[in-house]
């Protein structure tokens, strides 16, 4: 919550300065008007440079989910909400968490649950997350449904973690392509085409091609920088447009081993979502509902929409699942075994570990099926250049 600046008199009319937290300006003037202060002037406090810089920099998963394991472990020992969320703002490391987990804290002891105070930081505690605590606190069950998100989250953030680390050495490796093309092009070849055209030799279509190349970067150097920006501004625009997102999604999808990990991270969130939900006593429509502002990819995104409204129908969500071709076979049929067992909750969890399973499989042999790829690429690099070099000193040579 905002912090405010006040100047204030006593009932004796001595002058007082100070600071109070508060929602707004009208909360604030009440909270003193109840130390029977009266207010002479309110400003809100700005926040310094620092503090807009330790925002922006977000807070970890890794740091959201200790916090949700030991808030689960506190619960469960019988500590007040209150309290535990004291002790976790104590002893957290992360300046932004907390300053995060005060603001709960303040917000908590003002009155409001924890599920609406955690929805004041969406972009940290998702909707998924604030969905599920309100669920515990109905249910009396906060404690155990902590737990379990917490699993869950420490189980997706390994899988972002192995995909990560499987893609540094392709990606080191790519870099230093580009980068020793960019030195090759802009400063050896030049000097080669020099020397060329002092021997007045005739030179073959590759090597006019790589020199023509070669020369255009030289002379337009200084603008690769400003085409990078700009390039990159345009796709982050748009990326947060909805057709944008819509036609990145499709086309990931279609791209040979990076297609099938990004739809099998999609369908594994999708039904792990859904489950945790389901088994949180979420109601089935809203907890589609919830499971379409999580989802990465707009197809799934309109397919939790979508099976909401089928659902809200009175439709079986099987036969949704069935319809939409973005679901493979196996989870309308789970689906299905799920609703007549009445165990939709159990029977998503085990599709949802399946796709994990082979989404393991996928990430830890991505670098391998990545190392032919890069070969070939770095062998074609390799080779054009040394043709380009070679074919017209081998006439030189000749004619000698």
């Amino acid at each position: 919550m905002p912090l405010y600046n006040y100047t204030a008199k006593d009932e004796k009319g001595i002058k007082k300065n100070g600071t109070v937290d508060a929602r707004d300006k009208n909360t604030a003037v009440e909270l003193l008007k109840s130390q029977n202060l009266f207010v002479v002037s309110l400003e809100e406090k700005k926040e310094s440079l620092l503090l807009e810089l330790i925002k922006f920099r977000g807070v970890p998963s890794s740091e959201v989910v200790a916090f949700t394991r030991q808030f689960s472990t506190m619960i469960s020992a019988g500590l007040p909400i209150s309290k535990a969320l004291d002790v976790l703002t104590e002893q957290t490391q992360n300046a932004n968490l907390k300053r995060i987990l005060y603001d709960i804290l303040k917000s908590v002891e003002g009155g409001l649950s924890l599920s609406e105070a955690l929805g004041r930081y969406s972009d940290v505690f998702s909707p998924t997350y604030q969905a599920l605590v309100r669920a515990g606190e109905s249910s009396g069950k906060l404690d155990e449904i902590l737990n379990r998100l917490a699993i869950k989250m420490e189980e997706q953030r390994e899988i972002s973690a192995r995909f990560r680390g499987a893609m540094i050495y392709p990606a080191i490796v790519f870099i230093a392509m580009i980068g020793v093309f960019i030195l090759l092009m802009v400063f050896v070849i030049p000097k080669l085409a020099d020397m060329y055209r002092n021997m007045n030799v005739e030179l073959p279509k590759i090597t006019q091609v790589m020199i023509a190349v070669s020369d255009f970067m030289a002379k337009n150097l200084l603008w690769f920088p400003v085409v990078a920006v700009v390039a990159g501004l345009f796709i982050r625009y748009f990326l947060k447009t909805e057709q944008g997102r819509e036609i990145v999604s499709e086309v990931t999808f279609k791209l040979p081993i990076f297609g099938k990990i990004a739809k099998l991270k999609e369908l594994s969130q999708f039904t792990s979502t859904l489950s945790l939900l389901l088994a949180s006593a979420v109601p089935i429509v809203e907890s589609l509902g919830i499971v379409s502002t999580v989802a990465g990819s707009p197809s799934f995104k309109r397919a939790a929409k979508e099976a909401a409204s089928q659902v809200e129908k009175g439709n079986e969500l099987a036969d949704y699942f069935k319809s939409n071709q973005i679901f493979p076979p196996l989870v309308s049929q789970m689906a299905g075994v799920g609703q007549e067992t009445g165990k939709m909750d159990e029977v998503l969890q085990k599709v949802a570990v399946y796709f994990d399973g082979e989404l393991n499989h996928l990430i830890q042999g991505l670098s391998a099926a990545l190392e032919p790829i890069i070969l070939i690429i770095l062998g074609t690099m390799v080779g054009f250049l040394i043709v380009s070099i070679i074919t017209p000193i081998y006439k030189i040579t000749s004619s000698i």
